[in-house]
């Protein structure tokens, strides 16, 4: 049976998708994605999409909310060529754009579906050189985790996170993730978390991240700036999936 919509990241487009997926909420997979965002856009004409229904990107990043702007992701429905896309995005003073979420309309989250994340993902893929995108694969952007060039599963030192680990991963491989998923270890060392030698045992990941209270600070601020420990960190990501392009 033929199907009518790419299945592979190479089908979907030429351009660089990387995701970034709490395993659960509060992992802090929307604060990596922003940072990788900033951090490549001196370097990458890049895009932020934000397909994750808490929709954290439009606050961490500083735009106002939907009482004030009128911009969100949703805006992708009225698009109708992948060119006219950028049209539903708005430019953050780094020269990043960004396509925010729908926050604080709850309602509205029910729209994010696998239609809209198909061709939000398909028109950056072709007119994006690189694209951060945030989901949930285990909710309707799972059509992201397939067409992304990346996957960060991005877990926390905790006992939901290690709980829900074995099953997410199981997931993301039986959508053919497995030889693109990198688990990145965040928040090491925060108080009440597992110790850090158990967790980095468990979840054997790709990048650890030590706690820093300056991170929620800066988010709740509206700005962030990651230290140069992490910055080097997540561009090694994006230099990394860039170099096997």
């Amino acid at each position: 049976m033929e199907l009518n919509f790419p299945t592979t990241p190479r089908e979907a487009g030429r351009g660089i998708l990387i995701s970034f997926l709490p395993l659960k909420a509060g992992a802090g997979a929307a604060t990596l994605a922003c940072m990788t965002g900033l951090i490549a856009c001196n370097h990458y004409d890049t895009s932020i999409v934000d397909l994750n229904q808490d929709s954290k990107v439009r606050s961490y990043l500083g735009f106002q909310d939907l009482s004030a702007s009128t911009v969100s992701i949703l805006d992708i429905n009225g698009v109708a060529t992948p060119e006219g896309i950028f049209s539903a995005s708005e430019q953050h003073h780094s020269g990043l754009k960004v396509f925010p979420g729908v926050s604080p309309r709850v309602l509205d989250a029910s729209q994010i579906d696998t239609q809209l994340t198909l061709k939000a993902v398909t028109y950056l893929k072709k007119t994006s050189p690189l694209t951060i995108a945030v989901i949930n694969p285990l909710h309707s952007s799972w059509m992201a985790a397939v067409l992304s060039d990346m996957v960060c599963l991005v877990v926390k030192p905790d006992r939901p996170n290690m709980d829900a680990f074995r099953e997410t991963t199981d997931f993301l491989n039986r959508l053919g993730c497995s030889d693109r998923l990198k688990i990145i270890l965040n928040q090491t060392g925060y108080t009440g978390g597992i110790e850090a030698k158990g967790a980095i045992n468990y979840y054997s990941p790709d990048i650890v991240i030590g706690y820093d209270k300056s991170i929620p600070e800066n988010c709740n601020r509206r700005v962030l700036e990651p230290n140069k420990k992490i910055r080097d960190e997540l561009f090694s990501l994006v230099k990394e999936v860039i170099a096997d392009a």
